[in-house]
């Protein structure tokens, strides 16, 4: 070796310490908690997985996007959770909320309790939002008129009571809204009867030309014609003539 390749080079400190810096700032990031993940044991924990149906999330601050199940990422964000009828019966932690990119949320066939969150008002990005065969209760909130870029609004089967918020008109994207079987009275915005697919059947809301009478039930021919004509769409009606 010669004597200039052995000799001390002043940047060697520098070097070393840049280098010890950023295996210090890499160890750091390994373990700095992860906002999505925290937010996704939070809400584990209320939903009261009893069954114990979801095992692969745990609570070491790994990324879910990396292979926690029901969860779909995009640009390392969760965009996407399908929860659907996994035998849920806790709550709805507002902890969702951290989910900031979370287009699509899906906890239809479940047993979950309580409110409609008036929070879920805040998932700007929300395109889907199925809440179908549950047990929740309450008014539909007011707030949930901001989301601007939902497109599927599904309800049926909660225990939902109040009128329909006319801030729903406002959702001008919206190309499914299923109310049905529900204890939701009042008239219907007539905005919302532009909707592509709505069913508004099974409830106390007033439909009908002039919007005072009871919505059919869709169990005979003439409810069904009554059903299409006023209170569910032609898709819809389709679906219940299928099933007779």
């Amino acid at each position: 070796m010669s004597e200039a390749s052995s000799r001390w080079h002043p940047l060697k400190p520098i070097i070393s310490w840049l280098m010890a810096l950023i295996l210090l700032k890499i160890s750091f990031a390994s373990t700095e908690p992860d906002v999505e993940g925290e937010a996704l044991i939070d809400l584990l924990n209320a939903l009261n997985d009893s069954n114990g149906r979801i095992t692969d999330w745990n609570n070491h601050l790994v990324s879910p996007c990396f292979s926690w199940s029901h969860v779909t990422c995009r640009n390392g964000n969760v965009i996407s959770l399908s929860l659907a009828s996994n035998g849920f019966s806790g709550t709805l932690s507002p902890s969702v909320i951290k989910l900031k990119f979370l287009s699509s949320l899906d906890f239809q066939d479940n047993s979950l309790t309580g409110l409609l969150p008036v929070y879920l008002a805040n998932l700007t990005h929300l395109q889907n939002l199925n809440l179908a065969n549950n047990n929740f209760r309450g008014p539909i909130p007011n707030t949930w008129g901001q989301l601007s870029n939902l497109k599927h609004l599904v309800l049926r089967g909660n225990d939902i009571s109040g009128d329909i918020p006319d801030s729903l008109s406002n959702i001008t994207g919206l190309t499914e809204l299923d109310l049905s079987s529900n204890d939701l009275a009042g008239k219907i915005p007539v905005q919302l009867f532009t909707v592509p697919t709505f069913n508004f059947t099974g409830t106390q809301l007033t439909c009908g030309s002039s919007l005072n009478q009871p919505c059919a039930s869709g169990s005979s021919l003439g409810g069904l014609f009554f059903v299409q004509k006023y209170c569910v769409s032609l898709p819809i009606m389709f679906m219940l003539l299928n099933k007779t």
